[in-house]
């Protein structure tokens, strides 16, 4: 059970074809997309049962599975995974290639908080620099944010994640 529960997780997180870069269908492919409700509910019956859900599940393990032997290889999960990231490469450019080169300039990119803006955030007495004490405090903040994003704890505020005991 134990291990059909980790194969779910696992495939809640992969949804694409091995080694393939597929037009988005909802639900399913590089895209992501969660299932909608009508594509779950195999029956059309307007109701998800358990058969329902594990059938999903077997069928986003099966497109992953390529050699069809019932296990995800390295392999295959790496495949998998450059699939998502030329899928979501191609989105990307697609969406912010303004001049149609196939390309992206650094005016292309979209623009992001991140580097370019941390002195404006980080400069709390608004000096138009930062101190070490604006620094640390600034780091710790986005540590925080980090670790609140990223604790999958429970109750006991267990940390379940891949530095977890």
């Amino acid at each position: 059970m134990k291990k059909q529960i980790l194969i779910a997780t696992l495939l809640s997180l992969t949804t694409a074809a091995a080694g393939t870069i597929a037009v988005a269908k909802p639900g399913f492919g590089p895209e992501r997309q969660r299932p909608t409700f009508e594509q779950l509910d195999a029956d059309s019956d307007g109701q998800l049962t358990q058969a329902e859900m594990e059938t999903m599940t077997k069928n986003r393990f099966n497109e992953v599975d390529a050699n069809a032997d019932g296990l995800l290889s390295a392999e295959e999960l790496a495949a998998h995974q450059q699939a998502r990231i030329a899928a979501r490469t191609a989105r990307m450019i697609e969406k912010f290639d303004k001049d149609g080169d196939g390309q992206l300039s650094a005016t292309e990119m979209p623009q992001r908080p991140g580097p370019h803006n941390f002195l404006e955030k980080a400069d709390t007495d608004g000096n138009g620099s930062i101190s070490k004490a604006e620094f640390d405090t600034a780091q710790a903040i986005v540590e925080a944010v980090m670790k609140k994003r990223h604790h999958r704890g429970g109750p006991e505020g267990r940390d379940h994640g891949p530095d977890s005991e």
